[in-house]
C-alpha cells in the first residue's frame, strides 16, 4: 500500500472514531509507522488531509450508487437494501459511524473547503434518495405522504442520527431495528 493511501486510511478511521478535531498528524504517524514529515509531504495542512479523506469517501459512495442493482417496476426493495448496505455495516461496528455524519457535528469549526465537501456528500445522498423514493412510489412499492424530497431528508437524517446514537448506546442492533421500522413505515410488508 502506498504511503498516501495508508495516511488516508488511518485518517478516515481516526475521524470515524474520534472526530476531525480528535486526531493529530502524530496519531497517524504512529499508526502508519512513518514520520510526521511524510504526512506533511502529502498533506501540508490538516484541512488538505480532511478534504482528501471526505473526497475519497464521496467517491466510494458514488461508486456504490453506480453498482446498485437496477430497480424493476416489480420490486424497489432490493435497491433500498443495497443502498443501506454500507450504513448497516457501520451500524454493526463498534464505535464507528458515517465519516460525514461525525464531521457534521464539527461543521462550523471546519475549513471552508472541507465544509463544501461535506455539503456535497449530503446533497448527493438527498438527491439519490429523492429519486429512489419518487420512482419507488410511482411503481407502487413505497407508500408515504408528502414530497419525496422531504421523506429523503427525513430518511437521511434518521440514518445519520441512528449511527451516532448507536455509538452512544453501544447497541449494535439499534440501526438494524430502526430500519426495519422505517421499511414498514415506507410500506414494506415483511422487513428482514
Amino acid at each position: 500500500m502506498e504511503t498516501r493511501d495508508a495516511i488516508l486510511n488511518s485518517a478516515e478511521r481516526l475521524i470515524q472514531a474520534k472526530g476531525y478535531s480528535g486526531f493529530s498528524f502524530q496519531d497517524i504517524a504512529e499508526e502508519v509507522g512513518i514520520r510526521k514529515a511524510s504526512i506533511y509531504y502529502h498533506f501540508p495542512v490538516k484541512g488538505d488531509l480532511g478534504r482528501a479523506v471526505v473526497a475519497r469517501y464521496r467517491d466510494r459512495m458514488r461508486a456504490h450508487f453506480d453498482r446498485l442493482p437496477a430497480a424493476s417496476a416489480d420490486d424497489f426493495w432490493p435497491l433500498f437494501d443495497s443502498y443501506l448496505g454500507p450504513i448497516m455495516d457501520f451500524g454493526r461496528s463498534t464505535g464507528l459511524a458515517c465519516l460525514s455524519g461525525v464531521m457534521g457535528g464539527e461543521y462550523l469549526n471546519l475549513p471552508s473547503e472541507l465544509q463544501s465537501e461535506l455539503k456535497a456528500f449530503f446533497m448527493e445522498h438527498e438527491e439519490f434518495l429523492t429519486d429512489l423514493l419518487e420512482r419507488g412510489r410511482a411503481a407502487g412499492q413505497y407508500r408515504f405522504a408528502g414530497e419525496a424530497r422531504q421523506m429523503a431528508r427525513l430518511l437521511f437524517s434518521t440514518i445519520e442520527g441512528a449511527l451516532l446514537i448507536k455509538r452512544i448506546k453501544g447497541d449494535e442492533t439499534y440501526v438494524g431495528q430502526l430500519f426495519q421500522h422505517v421499511s414498514r413505515m415506507l410500506g414494506r410488508a415483511n422487513p428482514a
